[in-house]
C-alpha cells in the first residue's frame, strides 16, 4: 500500500516538473517571438500611423481648397470682386496647408527608408515617395490654372473662365485619385506587412500549440486522479452552502417580517387604547354623559379592528397567502355606493363626482375590490382639504380602469416612487397624517393577486390621480385561484 503511495506520488510529481518544463519552455518561446515582433511591428507602426493621418488630412484640405475655388468661380461670373478676394485667400491659405502636408509626408517616407526593416523598405517607402511626387505635381498644376482664372476678375470672358473651370475639374478629379491611391496602397502595404507578421506568429503559434497539447495531455493524465477524489467533495460541498445559503436567506426575511410586524401591530394597537381610556375616566368622573363614552369606545373599538385586520392582510400578502372570493358583481353600483357612503363624511369644500359608461360587471372579490376603491377614496379625500374629486370606470379591452382624481396637495415627490410599498406616510404638510402607511401596499397586493395593475401620478394642474386595472373576467374559478394562492 505505502508503495502504490510513492508509486502514485512520484508519478504526479514526476508529470508536474514535466509540465513545469514545458511551460517554461512555451512562455520563454513565445516571450522571445512577442518581443520580435512587437520591435518590427511598433517601427512600422510609428511609420504608418502618422502617414496615414497627413494622407487623411490631405484629402480634407483638397476638398475644402475644391470648395473655395467653386466659390470663387461664382464670384468670378458675379463680378463680385470681394467675395473673390476672399475666396480666392481660402484657395491659397489651403494651398499652403497642403504644401506642408506634402513636406510631411516626405519626410516620414524618406526616414521610412533608414529605420523600416528592409524587407518592408521596397513594399512601403519607395512607392510612397512615388505617390507622394505626383501628387506634388498635379498640386502645382492644379494652383497654376486656378491662378489663370483669378486673374480673370472683372473680365466678361466667360468662355475662357469656362475652359479653365473644365480644366481644374479634371484636375481636381485627378489629384483626388492620386491622393486616394495613395492612402489605399499605404493601408494596403501595411496590410502585407501585417500578413507577413501573422505568418511569422502562426508558425510560432503552431509549435506552442504542440507544445501546450502536449502539457494538457500530460496534466489530464496527472489531474484524473486528484480531480476524481475532489469531484465528489466538492459537489457535496457546493450542495451544502447553497443549501445554507437558501435557508439563511428565508430566516433573514422571515425575522424582518417578523420584526415589521411587530412594530407596526405595537404602534397602530396601542393608538387607539389612550382614547378608549380617556372615555372610560370622563364617563367615570361623569364629565360625559355615558352613552357619548360608550359611542365614543365602540368607535375606537372599530378602529383597532381594522388596524387588526391590515396586519392580517399584511401577513397573507407578504406570504402569498391572501384568499380570494370570485364572484360577479356590478363594478359601477359598487363605486357609486361607496362614493355616495364617503359623500356623509365630507366638509361642504369638497365634492365627489362619478363618471362611469354603463353598469360594468366583472368577476373578482367583491369585497377586496371595494376595499381598494374605499382606501385609494379615503385618501384622496385626506389630501384634498378643498377642491373636487372625480371617480372614473373606463373599459380598455378586457380590462376595466378605476381613478381617482383629486385636485388636493398631491403627492410628494420623494415618497411617489415607493408610494406603494409598506410604511410610506410622508406628504407635503407632515411626516404623518393618520395611516400607518399600509393602506396602498395592501392595495397593492390585492390589484396583484387579481393579474392587475395599481399606478399613481401628479396632475400637472395640481392634485393627483391613483388608478387601477384589472381583467373584466377570471381566468380560474374560485376553488382553483383559492387553491393556488394557499400553495
Amino acid at each position: 500500500m505505502n508503495h502504490q503511495k510513492a508509486s502514485t506520488s512520484f508519478r504526479i510529481g514526476a508529470s508536474v516538473g514535466i509540465i513545469i518544463l514545458m511551460l517554461g519552455i512555451a512562455v520563454s518561446l513565445s516571450v522571445s517571438i512577442t518581443a520580435t515582433i512587437s520591435d518590427q511591428m511598433k517601427v512600422v507602426t510609428n511609420f504608418n500611423m502618422p502617414l496615414e493621418k497627413i494622407e487623411i488630412q490631405m484629402i480634407d484640405i483638397q476638398k475644402n481648397q475644391e470648395s473655395a475655388l467653386d466659390d470663387a468661380v461664382k464670384f468670378l461670373h458675379a463680378n463680385d470682386t470681394q467675395g473673390l478676394q476672399l475666396s480666392e485667400n481660402k484657395f491659397h491659405a489651403y494651398d499652403s496647408l497642403m504644401t506642408n502636408q506634402i513636406i510631411q509626408a516626405r519626410g516620414i517616407a524618406n526616414t521610412g527608408l533608414n529605420i523600416l526593416p528592409q524587407e518592408y523598405v521596397n513594399l512601403l517607402a519607395n512607392s510612397v515617395l512615388e505617390k507622394i511626387d505626383s501628387i506634388e505635381k498635379s498640386k502645382t498644376e492644379y494652383k497654376q490654372i486656378a491662378d489663370n482664372a483669378f486673374s480673370l476678375s472683372g473680365k466678361t470672358d466667360n468662355a475662357k473662365l469656362d475652359g479653365f473651370v473644365n480644366d481644374l475639374k479634371n484636375k481636381e478629379v485627378i489629384l483626388d485619385s492620386r491622393q486616394n491611391n495613395l492612402l489605399s496602397d499605404t493601408e494596403s502595404s501595411y496590410k502585407d506587412i501585417e500578413a507577413s507578421v501573422d505568418e511569422n506568429k502562426q508558425k510560432f503559434l503552431t509549435l506552442e500549440i504542440i507544445i501546450v497539447i502536449s502539457v494538457g495531455i500530460i496534466s489530464l493524465a496527472s489531474g484524473h486522479f486528484v480531480n476524481q477524489i475532489n469531484k465528489d467533495l466538492r459537489q457535496e460541498v457546493i450542495k451544502k452552502t447553497r443549501s445554507l445559503q437558501k435557508a439563511n436567506e428565508k430566516l433573514r426575511k422571515l425575522n424582518i417580517l417578523k420584526d415589521e410586524f411587530i412594530s407596526a401591530a405595537s404602534h397602530e394597537l396601542k393608538s387607539p387604547l389612550n382614547p378608549i381610556y380617556g372615555f372610560a375616566e370622563l364617563a367615570k368622573c361623569g364629565d360625559i354623559d355615558k352613552e357619548d363614552a360608550l359611542a365614543g369606545i365602540v368607535k375606537q373599538a372599530h378602529q383597532i379592528e381594522e388596524v387588526a385586520n391590515r396586519m392580517l392582510d399584511l401577513g397573507r400578502i407578504d406570504n402569498n397567502r391572501l384568499n380570494l372570493s370570485i364572484e360577479r358583481f356590478n363594478l359601477t353600483k359598487l363605486v357609486f355606493d361607496i362614493s355616495e357612503a364617503a359623500r356623509t363624511n365630507l366638509n361642504e369644500d369638497v365634492s365627489i363626482e362619478v363618471h362611469s359608461p354603463d353598469d360594468i360587471e366583472i368577476e373578482a372579490d367583491r369585497t377586496r375590490i371595494g376595499q381598494v376603491i374605499r382606501n385609494i377614496l379615503n385618501n384622496s379625500i385626506k389630501f384634498t382639504p378643498k377642491g373636487h374629486i372625480l371617480v372614473t370606470l373606463s373599459l380598455n379591452g378586457n380590462n376595466v380602469r378605476v381613478g381617482v382624481s383629486d385636485t388636493g396637495i398631491g403627492i410628494h415627490p420623494d415618497i411617489l416612487p415607493v408610494l406603494f410599498d409598506k410604511f410610506v406616510t410622508k406628504s407635503h404638510r407632515k411626516e404623518n397624517i393618520d395611516g400607518n402607511g399600509l393602506g396602498l401596499y395592501i392595495c397593492k397586493g390585492i390589484i396583484t393577486t387579481h393579474n392587475g395593475e395599481i399606478h399613481a401620478y401628479n396632475n400637472p394642474e395640481g392634485g393627483a390621480t391613483v388608478f387601477f386595472s384589472i381583467p373584466l373576467t377570471h381566468s380560474t374559478n374560485n376553488k382553483t385561484v383559492q387553491g393556488s394562492l394557499l400553495n
